[in-house]
């Protein structure tokens, strides 16, 4: 299967596109997922309706007035997600955009550095040696588009973990579930000053805005199945793609089945240090064990992963002459 490579303007077409992959058809309309498997495969011979693939969700920080385009800012939000049609199950893995990892042609440095590098395909081509899996689609998304397309659906269900009150993202919640608009949700998915494990919290509630968002679609399809079109075409208003609105369509059946219940969202495992002046995460057999779950079967074992500071000493990294770390 060819690569798609979505520049997007729009921060929620990764989950809504992914959340329709794995959102369920109205039982009237819809009796098995083995004829939405069908269907894919009508529409789309070449699509893997029974292996595992994969998706790339890249956010970036580009802001009007601060950074643009999209694909020259820095890839502010990364997560890779693993979809099993025949199991009816996914994987959400965030990656800390700190990450201090070998990015192809351009030495060691911070993985959010590759967007403003070499766009999102070469965070791509980072993603897959840092993974070793091959990802099928990618999405690329901004601040803005991910407000803009948060209000087009009406706002989203979020279960908040913990009490929040942090002025530079203006995320400011008491724990509990709790209706954001555009503004709200952008706030929630950036703090990670008021959080309690820094940016490994931030990454990790960045999957939950994933994985609420296919609870909810899931059930606003049940209450009304012209919901999914609804979402669908809130997120091909901002998409610019290679793939037509039918390829996004057939992308959504192969999985109609999955339940929420049935997805792992988890921060990818990792330490805290320094190269140079710059604060970075280093990534090591634990990071290694969840690619490797994650590459076997698109799914993830449910991991209890204790406080990156309190579980791994600082430590420093020179940092390659090729490469300094910027962001």
């Amino acid at each position: 299967m060819k690569r798609a490579f979505l520049l997007v303007t729009a921060g929620l077409v990764g989950w809504i596109t992914v959340a329709a992959a794995l959102g369920p058809s109205s039982r009237a309309q819809v009796q098995t997922s083995d004829l939405g498997h069908e269907i894919a495969g009508a529409l789309l011979p070449g699509f893997p309706t029974n292996r595992p693939f994969f998706v790339a969700v890249i956010g970036s920080d580009a802001r009007p007035g601060v950074c643009e385009p999209v694909e020259a800012c820095l890839a502010d939000s990364l997560h890779i997600i693993g979809v099993n049609p025949r199991k009816r199950a996914a994987g959400i893995v965030g990656i800390p955009r700190d990450s201090y990892v070998d990015i192809p042609g351009h030495g060691t440095q911070k993985i959010n550095n590759s967007l403003s590098l070499g766009g999102p395909e070469l965070v791509v081509d980072t993603l897959e040696q840092l993974a070793g899996v091959t990802i099928d689609y990618s999405f690329l998304t901004s601040f803005e588009g991910f407000r803009h397309m948060i209000e087009d659906v009406g706002g989203i269900e979020v279960e908040i973990p913990y009490a929040m009150s942090d002025s530079a993202s203006g995320a400011v919640f008491e724990p509990g579930p709790q209706r954001l608009d555009g503004r709200q949700a952008l706030a929630f998915s950036r703090n990670r000053k008021n959080v309690p494990n820094g940016d490994f919290s931030r990454t990790e509630n960045q999957g939950l805005v994933i994985m609420s968002a296919l609870a909810q679609l899931r059930q606003e399809v049940r209450r009304d199945p012209t919901r999914l079109f609804t979402w669908m075409i809130a997120g091909a208003k901002y998409i610019q793609t290679e793939l037509t609105l039918s390829d996004l369509f057939g992308l959504a059946l192969p999985a109609l089945d999955i339940d929420p219940k049935r997805v792992v969202n988890m921060a990818l495992p990792g330490g805290i240090g320094t190269a140079g002046e710059a604060s970075i995460v280093t990534l090591g057999g634990e990071a290694d064990a969840v690619f490797a779950d994650l590459a076997d079967d698109g799914m993830l074992e449910p991991v209890v992963v204790e406080e990156a500071e309190e579980a791994i000493p600082e430590e420093t990294v020179e940092p390659t002459p090729e490469a300094a770390p910027t962001g």
